[in-house]
């Protein structure tokens, strides 16, 4: 959270002053009047300003905000959110809910549908883009550890083949951990193709021409 400490005549001109110099509304922070003004004596000597402390909350309090204010629309019980950064992740984990069948859903649909809202929602407050991964009863890692899993396999039929192999579109988070395990591999490497949030993976022998010569996104 975010503090700045602002001055002026009375409460409603450093308001005003604030959002205009910010280019913010109302809703885009808090505030809290630290010190009430005074004309002083007969408005010439003794005078104070009004100061106003102005609260901006960061990113990380937004995706708080966003994520405990949809579980409560769903009546969904839960102890508390923790957020992670880590590289350009924000990573949110959902401690203590009552019942995280129901938030996961089937093969993962509902936390997925969470997940690309909550992406969309932060996204457009904060004007840039961000990557947001939902996550309760370690769901995603046990998902990430079954796609390690599956990447070990196709990279060995890769190296015995000597054939491409193209995954199912994936989410850049997904994308990265595919990328990262055949980097270690001898004889593989990998490279993206498509467009959109999710896109294919292609694991292929390392004396194989990258023609479209993509990058790893």
């Amino acid at each position: 959270m975010k503090e700045i400490i602002k001055q002026g005549k009375s409460t409603s001109k450093v308001i005003s002053a604030f959002m205009s110099d910010n280019n913010m509304k109302l809703e885009d922070f808090k505030f809290e009047v630290v010190e009430e003004g005074s004309k002083g004596f007969f408005g010439l000597f003794g005078s104070k300003q009004t100061k106003i402390k102005f609260m901006i909350p960061d990113a990380t309090d937004k995706i708080r905000e966003y994520t405990e204010g949809i579980l409560r629309k769903m009546d969904f019980q839960f102890g508390s959110v923790k957020i992670k950064k880590i590289d350009d992740l924000y990573r949110i984990e959902i401690i203590k809910p009552e019942n995280a069948g129901f938030l996961i859903g089937k093969d993962g649909k509902m936390l997925d549908s969470l997940q690309e809202l909550l992406n969309q929602m932060i996204n457009k407050y904060e004007k840039r883009k961000m990557n947001i991964q939902l996550d309760v009863d370690n769901y995603r890692k046990r998902q990430n550890n079954a796609l390690v899993d599956k990447i070990k396999s196709i990279s060995h039929k890769v190296k015995s083949r000597g054939k491409s192999i193209t995954l199912e579109p994936l989410e850049a988070s997904k994308r990265r951990i595919v990328h990262k395990f055949v980097e270690k591999e001898k004889n593989v490497k990998t490279m993206t193709v498509g467009n959109g949030n999710k896109k294919r993976v292609v694991i292929l022998p390392s004396d194989q021409k990258n023609r479209s010569n993509k990058k790893k996104k």
